[in-house]
């Protein structure tokens, strides 16, 4: 399988609802796209939830990292890209090019998932799942942004705090 074949895109359009006051996709809609985006690249390869819930499985999202030079502008069109860059027993990670109505990529996100068991909620060896299936999707695409990696704590006492409101 090439590797054309292994990157899914997908488009959108930064919907008034989905622009802060400056008129730019949001943060919290980015994250939302690039989820759906990957749920939809892993459904289209046989390994998408509702095909693993059948099985009592699902993805758990590990680790997020994202690096950005622009946000799309409200009502402008854009296209997230995707594809796996590596898979292991129990993790595999998982790249992703946010690209502007011109072509140029505008941004990078690297994330970190799991598979795990609904029933025990422990993670599954991907490399046995579908006899390893998974692995065909790999691909070498490039993502020049670092990988996420775990935080730290040194500290019990909090920083801040916020008290949550509704609005």
């Amino acid at each position: 399988m090439s590797d054309n074949n292994k990157i899914g895109t997908y488009k959108f359009v930064a919907e008034p609802f989905h622009v802060d006051f400056t008129g730019r996709l949001t943060l919290g809609v980015l994250g939302n796209h690039l989820l759906n985006c990957a749920g939809f690249h892993a459904t289209d390869r046989g390994f998408g939830i509702a095909a693993l819930n059948e099985d009592n499985y699902t993805w758990v999202l590990s680790r997020l990292a994202i690096e950005l030079d622009e946000m799309p502008y409200q009502y402008e069109e854009f296209s997230i890209q995707t594809w796996v860059e590596n898979v292991y027993r129990l993790f595999t990670d998982r790249n992703f090019a946010l690209i502007n109505k011109e072509g140029r990529k505008t941004g990078y996100a690297r994330s970190v998932w799991a598979m795990i068991s609904m029933n025990t909620r422990k993670p599954a060896d991907l490399l046995t799942l579908h006899d390893g299936g998974i692995m065909d999707y790999i691909c070498d695409e490039p993502c020049p942004i670092g990988k996420p990696s775990r935080i730290k704590i040194t500290s019990t006492e909090p920083v801040t705090s916020l008290i949550a409101k509704y609005s």
